[in-house]
């Protein structure tokens, strides 16, 4: 058998890549470069302690994890001939929330951080109120009511199981020679062989230029992976917790500006980089942000020591 030597970081680009850029260049650097191989069994304590972090979620995120791993199994199991109906979809959310929960609460999730749910309210040890939980458990569980509710449902409804492209498949594409990672949350297709690409949010703002964004880059995947057709490309924003969607006609100039956006993301990214050939980062070369509300939620505070 051939020994397989370590695995390089190497530089890609996402959309919730830029976000996080955005956001903080520190919490950046800990995320893509700080923690690498913090999964290996030598890793050297702090490396390891920073991987840890970058897998945490917060309560907001865990939710919206839950409720798109449900969705993912409602389209997984109506394009198999298998429709997921409700009351189980309800259970089978509510048995993730209950497990995940659990396994954040004992530790257990330091085992296999990016495989165990972690949230960042146990690792800093913030006290969850009761009535807080039950909240949010509510919440889940009317997004995933909303699911079958959605335009997007009625429309797998009437085109039937051949109408599904794909769904949360990890796909790339190359922008500026670089791999750019793409997995839409569903892709249709309809009778007039039109393609409609679904992305699923639960937060509370809705329209958002990030998801609009968003739909813009699977619409650039779409067009080389499908050959789709500008005229006839779609992308919808369905938000499962307020009920509301919103649909973009994906032309030609919308997936343009959304190429140009991505390629000078990816310049400035590389811009930081001091060995850009090698991707190879240094933490003094991304500082801290001077904007400290945005510490608060941050799962890399205790790394920057403002925890």
């Amino acid at each position: 058998m051939t020994q397989q030597g370590p695995l390089l970081n190497e530089f890609s680009w996402s959309k919730s890549r830029d976000s996080l850029f955005n956001f903080c260049l520190r919490s950046y650097y800990y995320h893509y470069y700080g923690s690498w191989n913090g999964w290996r069994h030598d890793a050297p304590a702090d490396v390891r302690e920073l991987y840890v972090m970058k897998n945490l979620q917060n309560l907001g995120s865990w939710r919206g994890a839950a409720v798109h791993d449900v969705a993912r199994q409602v389209v997984e199991g109506f394009a198999r001939g298998r429709p997921l109906p409700v009351e189980q979809a309800l259970s089978v959310l509510r048995e993730r929330m209950h497990r995940d929960f659990e396994d954040s609460r004992t530790g257990r999730y330091r085992r296999r951080p990016n495989r165990i749910c972690g949230l960042q309210e146990h690792y800093y040890d913030v006290p969850l109120e009761d009535e807080l939980l039950r909240e949010l458990n509510v919440a889940a569980e009317g997004a995933v009511k909303r699911v079958y509710g959605t335009r997007t449902h009625q429309t797998m409804l009437q085109l039937g199981p051949s109408g599904i492209v794909e769904w949360e498949k990890l796909q790339n594409i190359t922008l500026a020679g670089c791999k750019v990672w793409v997995s839409p949350d569903l892709i249709l297709r309809g009778r007039d062989a039109g393609l409609t690409i679904v992305d699923w949010k639960t937060g509370t703002s809705s329209p958002s230029e990030g998801a609009r964004l968003q739909l813009a880059i699977y619409g650039l995947y779409a067009v080389r992976a499908y050959g789709a057709r500008t005229q006839r490309l779609l992308g919808v924003e369905e938000n499962l917790r307020t009920g509301e969607d919103h649909v973009y006609p994906l032309k030609e100039w919308v997936l343009e500006e959304a190429r140009k956006y991505a390629e000078d993301s990816i310049q400035r990214m590389q811009a930081l980089l001091h060995d850009r050939e090698r991707n190879v980062a240094l933490v003094r070369d991304f500082p801290m942000t001077d904007e400290l509300a945005r510490c608060t939620g941050c799962r890399f505070r205790r790394a920057c020591d403002r925890g």
